[in-house]
């Protein structure tokens, strides 16, 4: 049981890629599953011309993921402190605390390149844009100032690179999703 089985949920910015993983989680059981809330591992922006960072794609620190990933089952983690305002990273820690399970469920919005599983969230831009509003207004935060680097990276989605396992559509009710998931695990 040493062994884990990495599952991938990703999507577009607002799609609801954070409430399926948790879901999800919840249905594989606690003490088999847990969340790792992938936007905490985005790369910092680093000071190059703002307008030129805008235009590109935002960036993972997938090794630091992979060193959770690589923990032992029980031990308890944490996600780095991130300020999403200024999209920096305050601390390697600080964040959101999880137990590394069985099941590691990562939600980003381009998929974690070592997943034994890939499931892509998808809705259209206005259903998201309102969602990440409503999500902004209900944490304080002004993510969608950064709605055009957030689509630039969604659109990443639709290239060769990527390969799915399951693609859900966020108009099914969330409990649907999982159970696609579920039975497709089985």
């Amino acid at each position: 049981m040493n062994d884990k089985i990495v599952i991938s949920i990703c999507g577009a910015a607002g799609a609801g890629k954070s409430t399926l993983a948790k879901k999800l989680a919840r249905e594989l059981g606690d003490t088999m599953a847990a969340r790792i809330p992938g936007d905490y591992y985005m790369k910092s922006y680093s000071g190059e011309p703002l307008d030129e960072y805008m235009n590109t794609p935002f960036n993972y620190d997938w090794d630091l993921i992979k060193k959770v990933i690589d923990t032992p089952i029980g031990i308890s983690a944490e996600s780095p402190d991130f300020d999403f305002n200024k999209l920096l990273r305050i601390d390697k820690t600080g964040g959101k605390p999880f137990k590394v399970c069985r099941y590691m469920i990562i939600d980003t919005i381009l998929p974690y390149p070592k997943s034994n599983y890939t499931f892509r969230l998808s809705g259209p831009e206005d259903l998201r844009l309102k969602n990440i509003k409503e999500r902004d207004k209900a944490q304080k935060t002004n993510s969608a100032k950064n709605w055009q680097k957030m689509e630039i990276t969604a659109k990443e989605l639709d290239s060769k690179k990527y390969r799915y396992n399951l693609v859900l559509s966020s108009f099914n009710d969330v409990d649907v999703n999982v159970g696609k998931i579920v039975d497709y695990l089985k």
